[in-house]
């Protein structure tokens, strides 16, 4: 055997632990998942498949594990070999830890494959394959067998699960554990073994069938791989690799042998122990099964489409096998094991119905035929001469086609002999050999009719037949085959089948029955439909050999009907199949090819020429190729043969013809139906026709035939022209009225039908098939329902007639009935197309129970379907709730926003009540009706008794957690800010609504959630099977559904913000049996994380400790689950699953789940339960340590990845800092980070894709995590360790944040502006923003980001402005999408570029560049707040965010270097922002709404307090400054008073003290004493002096209710106090009597009322300390003692206030700083009005004795220890002062 190549197969990675061995069950599980896998998940698994060895496997898929031979063992040796392996590539090589999940050495590998491959004699790579694929799934099993937490459900159902399926049939050797360990590990690797000999069969098969899509598919992204797969059979034998096959089926049918001589050594050796003898023997002989059967359905698959010819050797070897196998018979088998096994039994009935299909499929009946045709046709062609040569008959022509058609079986004698041999033994005898027989006895006889057609007879004496090769070759051979002539021959072999033949064709294409085993159904193989195909074209070519039958009908009718709930599907499939002709090959559209044959049409006029005689018979023939709706229609409507019973004593007729022909022609017109009596408004009808008041009357004249002349009564076919579908009406109306008609027609089984077939031809009509689609248009009413309708009365049709004979037998829903299963798929298939038919209807029907009447759908359910446990009906409601769910959103809009064009296009314009035909409020009563029957039977459906199809328990719970679903996710997943009236989805809220108060309810009842954790069970139990799929697909489609379901309503919890539901504390509780759901299959691994972040970042929001999820998942389970999670999606690496992991681990990591963080972030394995006293295990590598070897490759890794694991590490920095190990210590995550940032250059050009703009997005996503992490990163570093070598490195590499982080580029305001006015304008009753998703959506970047796409299909779908053309709304839409994608993440970038340079600034003390750069970073901040024009409504969070960054910027900048003269330049751009909109700025002061401009205004203070320390300034600054005063402070301070008064609840008196600080700092600055004349006339133009007493006088009733904390009053009076500080302005205070102003306030009135102490009254004594004293002061220092009066009228008025203050003194408890103040301001002031000559009239006035307070502080002087402990602080600052040991002078 030659050497394996090594490329591509993952073996090489796998052993040096890189990543994870694909095995073949995987990959087959990825190729056939609905799901579409990402471009990575496409590119690993073709590169698998395509490698050579993975090619020579699948070629040998028959054998795909060969024993070993020389050159297999040196394959082995030179994979093993340790050269080839590093200590890195060993278990924790890196001193990183072990990777989870990691495998052994590769000495312990080498050996154990070593000893698997001489115990199941295969060769050393596969065992070694084999042996790393057990290693890998130990962590799975391990979880699967995990016990729960303490606080955790008990077991869900995983006990015995993670147990190999072959040693949980062994007995326990208690008495030597390590043999019982070395037994298990054995059986789990031969379970593996058997899994992937299984697996490699499917994984060939579904190549091939991918071959047989159509390529420009795109869900059939397979189709080049398995073109190339295909190449590969082909160059390498395509035959040799069916024979392959072939021999493959009957090595494993006779495996067993005679005495079971022929079972591998293995099986025989461990079946010595009878103990185990049955049970081992039973799995191997399942197994043997099991591959029998797949490599039959491959063979098959092989057929279908052939790539050769089928040559005589395939044919020899497949009939042979079956000749001596019979069929697959149990008589076939030398040794029949097992013999009363129901299982193996079922086995037997599958394999020999597999064996019908292929044997049929393997003589190639079409291509045959065509052939043959062909070949004879040359004979009689202008070349070829009719007389044959002299010499002899005339050689062949040379084959057309560029193989062989000698290699062809139907021209090899041998070949033949063979399958005549076969047949001819087994005809009559195996029901599996029928179709064989049947196919076979089709082609001779072809064969002996061409023969006989191309024989030519000799002139001369004598009877010699001559002719060409050909002919003389079948002449010669065909009277060999048989022991009489050839006629006799095959007439013998039909008869023998003619009576199994349709009997198995009905068996194996109706419906299956699983409660009855294994039975073989076509409707449960993956390839049905195209056996199906197979089976029809037999049965198209063979009805002209059987007599006009029930089973021929029946077995024709189903070899073409399709199913109304399968239309969907089956166009599907028609669509995906290549088109590759219809003459020569089974593929294409099989009621096309009955329409087009003439031997079906002939069988179908048969049956028309008996109807309406017989109905049953033509009816089931038009229901199977219904589905050709135009051609059926037509066809009907113009019937021209009536037969019926004459009426008793009819006489009306003459012959006209022979007696024996029985001719006849009415001599008077034939009444069969009377019409009905004309209206007031109805015109009397023609004679002799059909009449248009629903008469039916064969005129005279119409000729007929005598079909039946025997009794009293003839059987006579008209020659008659009639519409069928006409007819079809009269009768269901005949039904539903007293009139009477032929009792032959008039019938429930007649009745049900026609309903029958009306439904698959509205179904599958043009019009049905655009409603469902959502084609932009108008749809009409099929074209069929007016046909029908024709004959009904003025004010019926068929619709009506439908619904009342509907409604008339569900008021007996207690008895069963089929009619309500086909009346209800009836109303089904109306819903899309004419809903305003369907609403009413369901309002007045006795459906659902409405105002106390009805209640047949919950009545018929539990009289009928429970008892009999068949719940077709049920299913069938449920499938109407789903679509009439589906039209409520599809129409929500429709006559909302109904556009111009589409109403003049529109034949029938929409009409009442909201164009449903019933209102909104009986749509949401039908709706929420319908959902309360729903959740009824979702509490119950687990515990039903299925008899019939255990599959509809899966499919009953599967709709039910879809439908509930879709509800919800409409409901609450758009349109967040409108009422519940006024939603687009409105419809759907009452029933949402219902469901949330159910399912979320906080009660303790387990009822409504059981089904729920049911499904989570039946997950966790999910079987291994790579028979069943269908039936799997739904098992694990009903797991999903109930994932999805249970994490929408835990995200709608948080979204409600309801109190934490009972739904979340048992979901909590299962959260093991969820780890293990993970572990069961791969195709739950994305629901179940999704639902787990979902838990637990709702529990985060609980205001009590949440759940533990460590707590619930138990160490155990905890630790292999967290193992299981670090192999993330390893080999595929699909995107979407590893994104989920991520996301995943951020949840947790950032919502309070203390114990499951420090296990992923760490990597420490916990304790577990029976791990005491064992050694301490290798710490594991922890998924952040992996996140960050990911990343080491982040250049080439997906964007969507990268910024799921840039989340995660962010996240957790964020959390978990203490927790992690420094950055630093992974040497190549931080480089790596600043390097992929460092080349960042991301352009906007119109011309990018939407791909490609959606990446743009992510990558600046990405940017925006990694600042974030270097922002972390430096800001949790100590402040000794700021390392600066580490900061010379990044500051280089973080231009592109420089630059391009605070700028919003790329919004397109236009588009915005234009589409919502537009959108608007077209669809007036629907808005935009009603479109735009909530929270309870997943972020999302792309073209589907903020507006819901799918949502507007649904609902704007219609119009063909939306999507009908390139340019439409949709694509604005979604350009407006992208837009908002690029805008979000710019927002993202900018917030986190804010925290980085937060940290950068500690750095600029050395480093003056940074320093300039931050600089220009602030004013790039405000100069984009002034150019960039966004608009403020839409865009003020922006506007807001940058001017914060650029304020906490300046801060910063201010606080390490406040000295620097770098802030004039941003002191100009702030005045210049606010300028720039200061009718925005003047109307944000009085309406409160200063978020953007309070950070403008923060910023132009900081820069004042800079530019005050300078010692000269520019005029063209002070002009600046007099701007400033004249729109901040003198304006400024007058908007905001009145903000105070109008807006007091949202005002905000920082503003104004903001506003004073300003005005503080302008007063500092040096040398521009000029702005003071500026400011006196701003302040006299705005009366602003006069708007600060006012607010001071306002003061106690802005205070609140109890005027507790006037903070206006001290506000204002500090503004007063600042202006009085200039010398122009104080004499302007005067002329205002400012004092007097003041003091005549209740304010002043209560200071002297209380007596204020700092303690007693904080407020009111700073407004007396800070404010009005220290104001009084300035007044007389700056006007001197023209003001002195003044001066002593306040010190008066203050007196008792005085006197407090200084009788406080006297004996101090306590020394505060402000008393000291108020101390040092009394004595000041009292001071200089005595030295300015005041003494006399001072002491005249006020009694104050200043003594008491002098002698006090002497005192405490001269005790300084007791002063220090009177000192007390009373803010904040104080306390600062206190433990700095001085006072530090402050400014503002």
């Amino acid at each position: 055997m030659a050497s394996i190549s090594t490329d591509h197969d993952f073996l090489d990675d796998a052993l040096k632990n890189k990543t994870i061995l694909p095995s073949w069950r995987s990959i087959f599980a990825r190729l056939i998942s609905p799901n579409t896998p990402s471009a990575t998940a496409v590119s690993r698994i073709t590169s698998f498949l395509s490698s050579e060895s993975s090619i020579r496997t699948l070629q040998d898929c028959h054998n795909p594990f060969p024993p070993p031979s020389e050159a297999t063992k040196q394959e082995f040796e030179k994979r093993t070999a340790p050269i080839n392996f590093t200590a890195a590539d060993q278990p924790g090589g890196d001193g990183q830890g072990v990777i989870p999940g990691s495998l052994p050495t590769i000495a312990e590998l080498k050996t154990a494959a070593l000893d698997l491959s001489k115990a199941l004699n295969i060769d050393e790579v596969s065992a070694l394959r084999i042996v790393v694929l057990e290693y890998q799934s130990r962590p799975a099993k391990e979880l699967l067998i995990a016990e729960a937490g303490a606080t955790g459900d008990a077991d869900l159902g995983a006990s015995g699960l993670g147990k190999s399926f072959l040693a949980s049939v062994l007995r326990p050797k208690q008495e030597d554990d390590q043999q019982q360990k070395d037994d298990k590990v054995f059986f789990d690797r031969v379970e593996v073994y058997m899994r992937e000999r299984r697996y490699v069969v499917k994984v060939t098969a579904a190549l091939l069938r991918a071959t047989l899509c159509n390529p420009d598919s795109k869900t059939n992204i397979w189709s080049d791989l398995g073109h190339q797969f295909v190449a590969e059979l082909i160059s390498k034998g395509w035959t040799d690799f069916a024979i392959n096959l072939v021999d493959g089926i009957r090595s494993r049918w006779y495996e067993a042998g005679i005495n079971e001589e022929g079972l591998p050594g293995w099986v025989k050796k461990i079946m010595e122990d009878p103990a185990v003898r049955d049970q081992l023997g039973y799995a191997w002989e399942k197994q043997t099964f099991l591959e029998i059967v797949h490599l039959q359905q491959l063979l098959f698959l092989l057929l279908y489409k052939p790539a050769e010819h089928v040559n005589a050797a395939l044919i020899i070897k497949w009939f042979g096998l079956m000749n001596e196998a019979k069929f697959f018979d149990r008589q076939g088998r030398l040794t029949v094991l097992f013999p009363d096994s129901f299982e193996i039994k079922s086995f037997y009935i599958y394999a020999a119905g597999l064996a019908s299909i292929v044997s049929l499929a393997i003589i190639q009946i079409p291509t045959v035929l065509t052939i043959l045709n062909e070949e004879f046709s040359k004979l009689l062609s202008p070349e070829s001469s009719a007389t044959p040569p002299a010499n002899g008959p005339a050689s062949p022509p040379s084959p057309a086609s560029t193989l062989s058609e000698r290699s062809f079986y139907i021209k090899d004698s041998k070949a033949i002999v063979a399958i005549t041999n076969c047949i001819q033994e087994k005809a009559g005898y195996l029901p599996s050999s029928s179709l064989a027989v049947a196919g076979w006895v089709l082609l001779l006889q072809h064969i002996q009719h061409l023969v006989k057609e191309h024989t030519h007879w000799d002139d001369g004496e004598g009877v010699v037949v001559r002719g060409s090769m050909i002919v003389e070759f079948y002449n010669n051979l065909l009277p060999e085959l048989f022991p009489t002539t050839v006629d006799v021959g095959l007439k013998h072999l039909l008869l023998r089948s003619s009576a199994q033949i349709h009997q198995l064709v009905i068996e194996v294409l109706g419906p299956s029955d699983s409660t009855s085993g294994t039975l073989f159904s076509l409707r449960g193989e993956e390839d049905g439909l195209r056996m199906k195909n197979v089976i029809a074209d037999l049965i198209r070519r063979t009805q002209k050999y059987f007599e006009f039958t029930e089973p021929l009908i029946n077995a024709t009718f189903l070899a073409h009907d399709v199913e109304y709930r399968d239309i969907t599907h089956f166009n599907k499939f028609l669509e995906q199949e290549r088109e590759v002709g219809t003459e020569d090959s089974w593929i294409g559209n099989p009621v096309e090819k009955f329409l087009l044959d003439d031997g079906t049409t002939k069988l179908l006029a048969r049956a028309k020429n008996r109807f309406p005689y017989e109905p049953l018979p033509f009816l089931r023939l038009i229901k199977g190729i219904a589905t050709q709706n135009a051609a059926v229609t037509q066809y009907l409507a113009s019937l021209d043969t009536y037969t019926h019973l004459l009426p008793h004593g009819f006489k009306e007729y003459d012959d006209c013809g022979p007696e024996e022909s029985g001719n006849i022609m009415l001599a008077s017109n034939l009444v069969l139906l009377p019409p009905r009596e004309s209206g007031m408004f109805e015109n009397d009808p023609p004679a002799g026709t059909f009449y248009s008041l629903g008469g039916i009357v064969i005129p005279r004249g119409t000729e007929g035939v005598q079909i039946s002349s025997g009794g009293t009564r003839q059987v006579v076919a008209w020659k008659y022209r009639y519409n069928a579908l006409a007819m079809f009406g009269r009768i269901l109306e005949c039904a539903v009225t007293s009139q009477t008609f032929s009792p032959e027609l008039v019938n429930i089984t007649v009745v049900t039908e026609i309903m029958s077939l009306l439904t698959v031809l509205v179904a599958s009509s043009e019009e049905s098939v655009a409603a469902l689609a959502r084609e932009p248009g108008h749809y009409e009413v099929p074209q069929v329902l007016g046909e029908v309708s024709d004959m009904m009365g003025r004010n019926r049709d068929v619709i009506s007639i439908a619904f009342d004979l509907l409604d008339t037998a569900l008021n007996h829903h207690t008895v069963e009935e089929p009619f309500f299963v086909v009346g209800l798929e009836f109303v089904n298939s109306l819903v899309h197309v004419a809903p305003r038919r369907v609403w009413p209807y369901l309002a007045r029907s006795v459906l659902l129970e409405r105002h106390g009447r009805g209640g047949a759908f919950a009545g018929y359910l539990c009289a009928v379907e429970v008892t009999q446990g068949s719940y077709d009906f049920t299913l069938t409601c449920l499938t109407l709730f789903e679509s009439l769910v589906e039209e409520a959103i599809r129409s929500s809009a429709v006559y909302k926003g109904q556009s111009k064009a589409l109403v003049v296009s529109s034949k029938v314009a929409p009409q009442g009540l909201g164009g449903m035909g019933v209102s909104d409020i009986v749509q949401r009563d039908i709706l929420l009706g319908f959902a309360r029957v729903a959740v009824d039977i979702f509490e119950s459906y687990r515990g039903f008794k299925y008899s019939k199809n255990i599959a509809q328990k899966l499919q009953i719970g599967t709709k039910l957690a879809k439908i509930f679903t879709t509800i919800l996710y409409y409901a609450y997943g758009v349109d967040e800010f409108s009422d519940a009236e006024n939603k687009i989805t409105s419809v759907l809220i009452p029933s949402a609504e219902y469901l949330v108060s159910v399912f979320l309810s906080a009660g303790a009842s387990d009822l409504p959630i059981e089904p729920i954790l049911g499904a989570i069970a039946d997950g966790v139990q999910t079987p291994e099977s790579s028979l069943y799929l269908q039936t799997l697909e739904l098992w694990v489609d009903q797991v999903i559904q109930m994932v999805k379901f249970a994490d929408v309503l835990v995200r709608i919890r948080l979204y409600l913000g309801h109190p934490p539901s009972h739904l979340e504390k048992r979901l909590y509780a299962a959260s093991a049996s969820m780890a293990k759901l993970y572990a069961a299959d791969e195709k739950y691994k994305g629901q179940v994380l999704e639902l787990l972040e979902s838990l637990v970042k709702s529990s985060g929001s609980f205001s009590e400790e949440p759940p533990s999820l460590l707590g619930h998942l138990g160490s155990d389970c905890a630790n292999h689950f967290v193992t299981l999670l670090s192999s993330l999606d390893r080999p595929y690496q699909d995107e979407r699953i590893e994104t989920r992991t991520w996301n995943f681990i951020s949840a947790v990591v950032s919502n309070k789940q203390q114990g499951m963080s420090i296990l992923l972030l760490r990597g420490e394995a916990l304790r577990q339960g029976n791990s005491a006293g064992k050694t301490q295990a290798a710490k594991n590598k922890s998924t952040l340590s992996i996140c960050f070897d990911a990343l080491e490759d982040i250049d080439h890794l997906p964007v969507e990845k990268t910024l799921a694991m840039l989340e995660m590490i962010s996240t957790a920095l964020n959390f978990w800092t203490l927790a992690m190990d420094d950055l630093a210590k992974h040497p190549k995550i931080l480089p790596g980070l600043m390097k992929h940032v460092e080349n960042y250059t991301i352009e906007f050009l119109p011309a990018d894709s939407k791909e490609l703009i959606t990446e743009k997005a992510c990558k600046i996503a990405v940017a925006a995590n990694i600042a974030r992490i270097l922002a972390i990163y430096i800001h949790s570093r100590k402040p000794s360790d700021k390392d600066e070598v580490f900061f010379k490195q990044l500051l280089p590499k973080l231009g592109f944040y420089f630059e391009k982080a605070v700028k919003i580029n790329g919004y397109r305001s236009s588009l915005h502006v234009l589409l919502q006015k537009n959108f608007e304008e077209k669809w007036s009753g629907v808005k935009l923003v009603q479109l735009k998703k909530t929270r309870l959506r997943r972020t999302i970047y792309g073209p589907d980001a903020v507006y819901d796409m799918v949502l507007g299909d649904k609902v704007l779908g219609f119009d063909p402005g939306w999507a009908g053309r390139p340019d439409g709304y949709r694509c604005e839409v979604e350009q407006a999408n992208l837009n908002l994608s690029l805008v979000q993440t710019q927002v993202d970038l900018l917030s986190s570029w804010e925290l980085l340079a937060v940290q950068l600034c500690d750095f600029v003390k050395n480093s003056n560049n940074l320093t300039e750069s931050l600089i220009k970073v602030v004013d790039t901040c405000l100069q984009e707040n002034i150019e960039t024009g966004l608009p403020v409504p839409i865009f003020a969070q922006i506007l807001s965010r940058r001017a914060e960054f650029a304020f906490v910027v300046v801060r910063k900048l201010h606080q390490a270097l406040p000295d620097s003269n770098l802030f004039n330049k941003v002191f100009t751009t702030a005045l210049k922002a606010i300028h720039s909109g200061s009718a925005e700025f003047r109307h944000a002061l009085t309406t409160a709404g200063m978020d953007y401009y309070r950070s403008l205004l923060r910023i132009i203070y900081i820069t004042l307090i800079a530019a005050a320390k300078q010692e000269k300034h520019t005029l063209e600054f002070g002009l600046l400054v007099i701007d400033l005063l004249d729109l901040v402070v003198a304006k400024g301070f007058k908007d905001l008073v009145q903000a105070a008064h109008q807006h007091p609840d949202t005002a905000n008196p920082q503003d104004i003290a903001l506003v004073t600080g300003i005005l503080q700092a302008t007063l500092r600055l040096k040398g521009i004493n000029e702005i003071h004349t500026g400011l006196a006339n701003h302040l006299h133009e705005n009366q602003t002096i006069r708007a600060a007493t006012t607010l001071f006088s306002w003061a106690e009733q802005l205070a609140g209710p109890d005027g507790s904390d006037p903070v206006y009053g001290e506000l204002s009076v500090l503004f007063l106090l600042e202006l009085s500080s200039v010398p122009i302005i104080a004499e302007q205070l005067a002329l205002e009597n400012i004092l007097e102003r003041l003091m005549s306030t209740t304010l002043a009135s209560r200071i002297i009322a209380e007596g204020v102490t700092p303690l007693s009254n904080p407020r009111l004594h700073a407004i007396w300390s800070r404010g009005l004293l220290p104001l009084a002061l300035n007044l007389l220092a700056n006007i001197g003692t023209r003001y002195g009066r003044e001066i002593i009228t306040f010190i008066k008025f203050f007196e008792p206030q005085i006197q407090t203050a200084l009788e406080g003194w006297r004996k101090p408890t306590v020394v505060v700083l402000p008393a000291i103040n108020e101390a040092i301001g009394v004595g000041m002031i009292l001071a200089i009005v005595q030295r300015m000559g005041g003494k006399q009239e001072l002491a005249a006035s006020v009694n104050i004795d200043i003594s008491v307070a002098a002698q006090g502080v002497d005192y405490l002087l001269d005790h300084r220890n007791y002063l220090k402990s009177l000192v007390a602080a009373t803010s904040l600052e104080e306390e600062e002062m206190m433990r700095g040991g001085s006072e530090e002078e402050g400014g503002w």
